[in-house]
């Protein structure tokens, strides 16, 4: 439950967002997400730790290790271009992953599809062991991240965030972040309803997607 302090700075819709979502988690038949669409700037991100090293994982070698994504959704990513950065520490333990790609990207949560500028990538699905996230797991992550993206000649990495993830938010704009727009999905039984995006209303049996292209000129 969100403390005074956190709902105070979440504003009002966030905290409406927030209540909007737990009600759907809970009715089950129908669906709420609201994500805020951010863009941080490569030379924002820190600098890889002393002790940590980052590495692009196969399936394979992800697959011995228990993550925050099912193997399902591990290997829809897989299967869509995205690869799998795992950073570990000096006992060669794997303290957290992060998904990058140039895109498309078929995003898990909701039934779209996003896509971003050339000099952009797309980054989902970060994650720390709860252990090491006091640690210095998170700034290793983002370090090797940045790699990365220098390697495919990108200056951005764009994602989405739920827009009452305070913790999240504030941490990419440590990195300088800038927000290029706001979506909401709602699914109601098979039907979902996107206020951006082509088209805005699908049928998710239907095997159709919306499609939403993420514009750095927006922020």
């Amino acid at each position: 439950m969100p403390t005074a302090t956190t709902l105070q700075m979440l504003g009002l819709a966030g905290l409406m967002s927030y209540a909007a979502a737990r009600f759907a988690a809970r009715a089950g038949v129908i669906g709420y997400n609201r994500y805020t669409l951010v863009a941080v700037p490569v030379d924002g991100m820190p600098k890889m730790p002393r002790g940590f090293r980052v590495e692009q994982m196969t399936a394979e070698a992800l697959s011995r290790h228990e993550i925050d994504v099912s193997q399902a959704v591990q290997a829809a990513r897989f299967a869509q271009g995205l690869i799998c950065l795992g950073a570990f520490n000096a006992n060669d333990q794997l303290v957290g992953i992060n998904w990058v790609g140039s895109g498309p990207f078929v995003e898990d949560e909701v039934h779209v599809r996003f896509s971003v500028p050339v000099d952009a990538g797309w980054d989902t699905g970060l994650w720390v062991r709860p252990e090491h996230r006091l640690g210095r797991g998170f700034a290793a992550l983002w370090a090797g991240t940045a790699d990365w993206l220098r390697s495919q000649n990108r200056t951005w990495s764009m994602s989405r965030i739920a827009d009452y993830n305070l913790p999240s938010i504030l941490s990419h704009k440590r990195m300088g972040a800038v927000t290029v727009g706001h979506i909401t999905a709602i699914r109601l039984f098979r039907w979902q309803y996107m206020s951006d995006g082509k088209p805005r209303i699908v049928m998710l049996s239907g095997g159709a997607l919306a499609d939403m292209n993420v514009v750095l000129s927006a922020a």
